[in-house]
């Protein structure tokens, strides 16, 4: 072969070489923008304005920028939030499929089934806990009471019992006025469901129903302006917007009830993807900006959660629950 075609043939090689080296880098820019370009879906399973969705949105700004990937936030209401958690309890287990739940979506919903939908801790890959806001317990300003420990003598002076109201059936401030009941030695009361917690206040206010248990973003408010009395926090500690108002353990009862927003993904999510997700969050969570929005939802940020801790957290939320919807006999089938 002459000197000239040696050189024509390493030519062609060399540029057949840089044409691969091309194309390869081409295949991977495409990959990279195909992965770039897919949003992670974060499924709010209420309606939109309520207090989870106010969470979700503030907490996906700032999670889509810790992630470094665009978070789209969808609300999928119904069935008091099963209709939304359980589409993502069946869906692909990539890591781009994830649900903001509160313990009506994601832990006593389920259990106040029959049949549940799903499994509150197999049913999903938990990522973390954001954050958690207290029950508390008001009482009509109509009925002078100002403790839990005169609650309870008034409510045992009536044949009848008391009447108290919640934002529906099954819901953490059901089963935590229901639990606080059963800590109390069982006195009589009446459950009456609203459709929400709105609806609830002007009968509060006016001695229709004796008491009510929600948080502290619905009722803090009227308390400030003397229109119910908040008499008790169901906390481990006194809550720093209110700390004057004592706790239910300070006056003898071992109730700590919660709202606790986290997020989820499907099961089987491979636990490298959880553990971004969970670092995202944790950063999202620190943010000044969440952390004085929570402030005024009455929220107290989480930002050390990780996907064993919000496992365990959501474990020993059935285990308190299972037993509270069992013995007052819960079924919302």
């Amino acid at each position: 072969m002459s000197t000239g075609n040696i050189r024509r043939r390493h030519l062609l090689i060399a540029l057949g070489a840089i044409g691969a080296t091309a194309a390869l880098g081409a295949a991977e820019a495409a990959a990279q923008g195909m992965v770039a370009s897919r949003p992670v879906r974060l499924i709010v399973p209420f309606a939109p304005g309520g207090t989870t969705d106010v969470f979700a949105r503030v907490f996906a700004t700032h999670f889509s920028k810790a992630l470094g990937e665009t978070v789209v936030v969808e609300n999928k209401g119904g069935a008091g939030g099963l209709l939304g958690a359980g589409e993502v309890s069946r869906a692909q287990p990539d890591g781009y499929t994830l649900v903001f739940q509160s313990p009506t979506s994601g832990i006593t919903g389920p259990l106040t089934k029959k049949t549940p939908p799903f499994d509150p801790v197999a049913g999903f890959s938990h990522i973390a806990i954001l954050g958690i806001s207290p029950i508390v317990l008001a009482v009509s300003p109509t009925i002078g009471v100002t403790s839990l420990r005169e609650l309870v003598a008034l409510a045992r002076s009536r044949p009848e019992g008391l009447t108290y109201a919640t934002g529906g059936t099954g819901g953490a401030p059901h089963l935590s006025a229901e639990l606080f009941r059963l800590k109390a030695g069982g006195f009589k009361a009446v459950h009456v469901p609203y459709r929400g917690a709105g609806p609830v206040i002007p009968d509060l206010i006016s001695g229709i129903v004796a008491y009510m248990p929600d948080t502290f973003t619905t009722l803090l408010p009227l308390h400030k302006e003397g229109r119910v009395k908040i008499i008790s926090v169901f906390g481990e500690e006194r809550a720093a917007v209110a700390p004057e108002i004592p706790t239910a353990k300070e006056e003898g009862f071992d109730v700590v009830t919660r709202i606790a927003n986290y997020i989820s993904a499907p099961p089987h999510t491979p636990r490298a993807r959880l553990d971004q997700l969970a670092a995202a969050a944790r950063t999202a969570m620190a943010q000044e900006e969440v952390v004085e929005r929570l402030k005024s939802l009455a929220t107290v940020p989480v930002t050390d959660s990780d996907p064993d801790r919000a496992t365990r957290f959501i474990t020993e939320e059935v285990a308190l629950w299972k037993p509270v919807i069992e013995t007052a006999g819960i079924n919302l089938d």
